[in-house]
């Protein structure tokens, strides 16, 4: 009951943004302005402000990271052979690969351990913080080479380098953890008159996400999923955290540690996966698909993977 209690919230919040947008109570352009605001303002606030003042050990989150990488990588390689398995072409099998293992790691891992997590294990909070930076990056170089091998590359993004530099180091995500992280190790504490107004809109960041992904959430396409749909929605919220699992004894994780790490391997697909599949040639519509199917499933895996780190 103690996690039904913890994680309802989050989904809750979906919901009422499913809710809410199915009586068309967002004006037009609504929700594109109020991402934008979550995601170069309101999320940078919050992750400077935490990463700031967080205590933690460098060995700690390499051994997390390595785990993270680890696990990613095998799906990948998983769904690379699940796709020829399937003879899915080119383009379909990059937006299947994607989205097998590119997860929302941002926009509902870190509301989910920051919300649900933390009221078990305090620890949580400052844990995610600090890996956001290193699985931002990590999502981000496996899914641009993965499409740049499967599609076509819009040539009004250049070279596919210049590219992906572009895509990386213009990432608020990224900015703002390294700005947190350089903070945190000269050992100059933000003040009150910075930090307070920081905290405040770091808050709001949080429950407008959920809202913003349950009010985008396309359940409409899900009446065309078929196997590749199924299979890369299961291989992302159900065999990524397993394999996690499984490979977890020699990290020497604590339960925090664990319950962190697999957290961030479950969460659904990234709906970034939908614009990057577009932008360089692949099947944008399948990575639509996946990322709703695997929302919904996730709904049922992650109280599961908050259990586990109990």
């Amino acid at each position: 009951m103690e996690i039904i209690n913890a994680i309802a919230p989050v989904f809750l919040l979906i919901l009422l943004g499913k809710g809410l947008e199915h009586l068309h109570f967002f004006p037009e352009q609504f929700l594109d302005q109020l991402n934008r605001f979550v995601y170069y303002l309101a999320l940078p606030a919050l992750l400077v402000s935490r990463i700031s003042q967080a205590q933690f050990e460098f060995g700690t989150t390499i051994r997390m990271v390595s785990l993270f990488f680890i696990t990613t990588l095998i799906t990948l390689i998983i769904a690379w052979l699940l796709g020829r398995a399937q003879r899915l072409t080119p383009v379909k099998a990059g937006a299947f690969m994607q989205g097998s293992f590119r997860g929302n790691g941002v926009f509902v891992g870190l509301p989910i351990i920051l919300y649900a997590a933390s009221t078990l294990h305090p620890a949580a909070e400052q844990l995610a913080s600090v890996m956001i930076a290193p699985i931002v990056i990590i999502f981000n170089l496996l899914a641009v080479t993965v499409l740049l091998q499967c599609g076509s590359l819009d040539r009004s993004q250049g070279h596919p380098a210049a590219f992906l530099t572009g895509h990386l180091f213009k990432n608020p995500m990224i900015i703002s953890c390294l700005i947190g992280l350089f903070i945190n190790q000269i050992g100059l504490p933000l003040p009150p008159l910075i930090l307070r107004p920081m905290n405040l809109l770091g808050s709001a960041a949080l429950p407008l996400i959920l809202i913003s992904i349950g009010a985008t959430l396309d359940l409409a396409g899900l009446r065309a999923t078929a196997a590749p749909t199924l299979i890369a929605s299961a291989l992302k919220v159900i065999v990524t955290p397993l394999i996690g699992l499984l490979l977890i004894t020699p990290f020497q994780l604590t339960p925090s540690e664990a319950m962190v790490t697999l957290i961030f391997l479950g969460v659904p697909t990234a709906g970034t996966s939908y614009v990057m599949a577009e932008v360089l040639g692949c099947d944008a519509p399948l990575a639509g698909r996946i990322i709703a199917l695997s929302t919904l499933l996730s709904f049922f895996t992650l109280p599961w993977l908050i259990a586990l780190g109990i």
